[in-house]
């Protein structure tokens, strides 16, 4: 084994818990690995091993279960031992899992897409979760890390990352070479169907010039009637996702070409295949298609290609038979000019195409993105085409460039108050909506608030203050009402709570705290007396 695969080998054992516990499975990790390991070698063929971390996440992102949530594995399982992690959230997971593998913060952070400070801040997090799920118990960092370690390693795995490490030293154009675990086969349009070359004679070219002026002078006049979508001159050299990019629809590729690369990619015809769901997500990075198809033996897929490349970022297939069927419907590429028509727009970023029944009505549903950022929504009737529901949704209005910080919002809304003492006072509502702070909160008499406020200067625009009508002559205060109920709710002071309603109502007779607040897993609804502090009423539930 080279000193390469020694290195690939070493770094794939190391990062085996992650992948297990950003997956919420041990087999699932096992097999994300090799793909992980031949997607690094592509990437980076002098030093896979250092490429190796990035890779894993991103396949692991697009498969990754937002909260498995197991009751109970069995003893057997290997994730036994973890099982109380993999009740986070996925996020969660992998930056808690990172810290169990030994990962260097640095490495972690840049991986991550944050730094190291929010990476630090963003784990924190995560224990303080799991310590909560725990009721309160502080988790043994040292105890999750030995067991982290302690995953048995799969010796198959072995002779697939072995495979991986030494496919970069494989001729690249060999037709006959042979598919390692985890790699996608790519063969181009070329392999498939040879090249041609093609004689023209003189007046064909006249002929098509012609044709050209005319179509060209067809778009002039379009170009009249609507405007192009802004185009730019260069791609960004930034790697965050702009609107004003992908409103250009430069450099995507289109719906149909993204199902090609997609049908090249499973070795499939095009013709053969059923695509039921085939959806842009924008704001991934890379930007990316995920699809969902079926071909004629019944066989599904789900791929993710990159929007721009047309790269296979990840595959999955399972035997089954497709949820429709649709031999008697219109094309999808008939429907997508219907779409297009339907918005009046000659060019448009379709965000999603699916096929689908609704009441034993076969379905075409469109979302489209056009050169001003409206959305578009539209359903058509897939056998005769007839549209069957529409909705064209205005884009957000662009953020002010300079805002004042939620807390500078809660501090001047807290001045137009009078300046009530921060800790007597409970905040329901911090909203930054456009140009505009809503902020809402509750004094500790029962008082509440709510104000609008100059997001970029912060000066009040509206103030709407609602008094207490009730005798709280003896009430215990709303502070003490609060930290009843959080203390019925388990919950330890410094504790991430934010609260969504904080007043007084009579209910029964008597007057009552009404308190419902939230914590990163679990929502509360309680209600307090206020004379004598006794919880009414409890109820929580997880998010």
């Amino acid at each position: 084994m080279t000193e390469q695969a020694q290195a690939l080998a070493a770094r794939a054992k190391q990062l085996l818990p992650l992948a297990a516990l950003y997956l919420g499975s041990w087999q699932d990790g096992c097999t994300a690995l090799p793909e992980a390991a031949a997607a690094a070698v592509r990437k980076s063929p002098a030093d896979p091993a250092a490429e190796l971390l990035p890779q894993l996440l991103r396949i692991c992102r697009t498969r990754a279960p937002e909260r498995p949530e197991p009751s109970a594995l069995p003893e057997s399982d290997p994730l036994h031992d973890l099982q109380a992690i993999l009740k986070l959230p996925a996020g969660s997971r992998c930056n808690l899992a990172m810290r169990l593998c030994d990962v260097p913060e640095a490495d972690a952070a840049a991986a991550r897409g944050l730094s190291e400070a929010e990476y630090a801040q963003k784990t924190e997090k995560a224990l303080r979760q799991l310590k909560f799920l725990a009721n309160g118990e502080t988790p043994s960092i040292e105890a999750m890390s030995a067991a982290a370690k302690g995953l048995p390693w799969d010796p198959a795995l072995d002779a697939a990352l072995l495979a991986a490490a030494t496919v970069s030293d494989k001729p690249k154009n060999n037709a006959e070479q042979e598919p390692i675990l985890g790699e996608i086969r790519k063969i181009s349009r070329q392999d498939m169907r040879g090249k041609k070359t093609v004689s023209v004679p003189l007046w064909g070219v006249l002929l098509g010039t012609g044709c050209v002026l005319a179509a060209f002078a067809g778009l002039l006049i379009l170009a009249l009637r609507k405007p192009h979508p802004p185009q730019i001159q260069e791609e960004p050299t930034h790697a965050e996702f702009e609107p004003e990019e992908i409103r250009t629809f430069q450099g995507y590729l289109t719906i149909a070409e993204a199902q090609a690369k997609a049908a090249d990619a499973a070795g499939q015809p095009e013709s053969a295949l059923l695509f039921l769901s085939t959806k842009m997500k924008p704001d991934e990075m890379p930007p990316s298609y995920e699809m969902e198809f079926y071909d004629e033996n019944g066989t599904g897929y789900i791929y993710v290609i990159d929007a721009k490349t047309g790269e296979v970022l990840s595959t999955n297939t399972a035997a089954g038979e497709p949820v429709l069927h649709a031999a008697d419907w219109k094309p999808a590429a008939e429907m997508r000019q219907a779409a297009l028509r339907c918005a009046a727009l000659h060019d448009a970023l379709f965000l999603k195409e699916k096929l689908s029944v609704s009441g034993g009505i076969g379905e075409y549903k469109y979302e489209l993105l056009d050169g001003n950022g409206v959305v578009y929504s539209m359903h058509f009737n897939a056998k005769n085409g007839m549209l069957m529901k529409y909705s064209a949704e205005e884009p957000v209005t662009k953020q002010p460039a300079n805002l004042i910080s939620p807390e500078a919002a809660k501090q001047q809304a807290l001045m137009r108050a009078g300046n009530p003492d921060p800790e007597q006072v409970i905040f329901t509502k911090v909203k930054q909506d456009g140009g505009v702070y809503l902020i809402a909160f509750t004094l500790d008499d029962g008082t509440q608030y709510l104000m609008e406020l100059n997001a970029e200067t912060g000066a009040v625009n509206t103030v709407d203050v609602n008094p207490v009508s009730a005798d709280t002559t003896d009430a215990i205060g709303l502070i003490a009402a609060k930290e009843r109920a959080e203390s019925m709710a388990g919950l330890q002071k410094g504790m991430p709570v934010e609260y969504t309603k904080a007043k007084i109502e009579r209910g029964n007779g008597v007057y009552v705290y009404e308190l419902e607040f939230e914590t990163p897993d679990y929502e509360y609804e309680i209600t307090v007396h206020t004379t004598t502090g006794a919880v009414l009423k409890y109820r929580a539930w997880e998010r």
